[in-house]
């Protein structure tokens, strides 16, 4: 499309949306042009596709998204290190996303690249560091770039030819969308392993990993005697926030179940989360009639992860957490409302998830779209202690 016709287009979007979904609309439009440019690099500099007989020194993987979606991308390392068993797998991800790869074995090292595309908080990394950065990687020495998921910095690293090879998942997107290279499956896992599978590298393994370090292991076990947890009794740990509130399911709700699995279950109820959430804990707690526990802000993602490892059950949110969880292998039930679980649910063979989506697309505003309480409203009680008894994905 000519820059003129964009620049119209651009207008008269920009006249017909609310002032406040513009930057919305923006950034969506960002990412729709980002996912052209690096399709595009990938179909004009890098379409020689792996021989039988590539064995790569080091392997560079972009991923900058968010934690949960870096967790959903740790298939993509394993299935690298067992095809590759003597290449160097290096990570460039932002800070946020580092604790999730720099004790992965399959990982050789992590750099930081703080997106200004995804950086939530802090400082989005600048376009001279961006510049350094590129020279640094480029003395690295790469066989092979992944990008599963970059910005419009990263696609100049690669239009200036960082690498000799290239794998592209931007460039899969854009031909499944034209009917062409079509992803063998919705999620999210399913779509990165798909930029293997079509190189010619096999993908057995699919399920996400979060390794869990002797040093907060032992940490885990004083910090529950610290906190008066008896270590006979089962702990179920829920998550009651999100970001995003129409993502969150009722306080009441919450309240209602964690009694029940006092009760039934005689468990020890720990309520997990970050400090801003610690408000939702409490009124949960208000409302309960049972002892439980809030630990929401005294723990890092590594010492969380270690502590869900020691958890019978996880119940939250579409969220981070959730998929903490699965990737420690514990059994886990995520609840979804506006989000897809096709393509976000939790991974493995532990995890369910419950649905009770409405008649509309997937969505991650503040308000339902259709005037309501919106689709988590619809999740009952009854339908966790069901999956909980049951061990069955409840969705309609």
């Amino acid at each position: 499309m000519p820059p003129t016709r964009l620049c119209i287009l651009l207008t008269l979007l920009t006249l017909h949306t609310e002032p406040a979904k513009l930057p919305e609309m923006f950034r969506q439009i960002s990412e729709i042009l980002t996912l052209i440019a690096s399709a595009t690099v990938q179909f004009l500099l890098y379409r020689n596709s792996l021989s039988k007989d590539f064995t790569p020194k080091r392997i560079l993987v972009i991923k900058l998204d968010h934690i949960g979606d870096v967790l959903l991308s740790t298939p993509v390392f394993s299935n690298l290190k067992k095809a590759y068993p003597d290449s160097e797998i290096h990570a460039l991800t932002g800070k946020w996303s580092q604790v999730i790869l720099e004790n992965n074995p399959h990982v050789t090292q992590v750099f930081i690249y703080n997106s200004p595309t995804f950086t939530r908080t802090g400082h989005p990394t600048s376009i001279s560091d961006a510049f350094r950065l590129y020279k640094f990687l480029r003395q690295q020495k790469y066989v092979l770039l992944i990008d599963l998921r970059g910005d419009w910095r990263t696609v100049l690293f690669s239009l200036f030819r960082l690498t000799p090879k290239r794998l592209c998942r931007s460039y899969f997107q854009i031909t499944n969308k034209l009917g062409f290279n079509k992803f063998s499956g919705t999620h999210e896992t399913i779509r990165n392993l798909d930029v293997l599978n079509k190189a010619g590298i096999q993908t057995p393994i699919t399920d996400t990993l979060f390794s869990i370090t002797k040093e907060n292991s032992d940490w885990t076990i004083q910090f529950l005697t610290e906190h008066e947890m008896n270590h006979k009794i089962p702990i179920i740990a829920i998550h009651p926030g999100s970001p995003i509130a129409i993502k969150r399911w009722k306080p009441e709700n919450f309240a209602e179940l964690g009694d029940w699995l006092i009760k039934k279950k005689r468990a020890q109820i720990l309520f997990v989360g970050v400090k801003d959430e610690i408000e939702i804990i409490q009124k949960i707690q208000e409302l309960m009639q049972g002892k439980s526990h809030n630990i929401a802000g005294l723990t890092t993602i590594p010492q969380l992860a270690s502590i869900l490892q020691r958890s019978k059950l996880f119940i939250g949110n579409d969220s981070g957490p959730m998929h903490l969880a699965a990737a420690v292998g514990i059994q886990t039930i995520g609840l979804f409302g506006p989000g897809n679980p096709n393509r976000f649910a939790p991974v493995g063979d532990r995890c369910h998830y419950i649905w009770k989506k409405q008649d509309c697309k997937p969505c991650s505003g503040d308000i339902c779209q259709l005037g309501s309480e919106g689709c988590m409203a619809k999740i009952t009680v009854q339908d966790v202690i069901d999956t909980i008894n049951n061990g069955e994905t409840v969705k309609s």
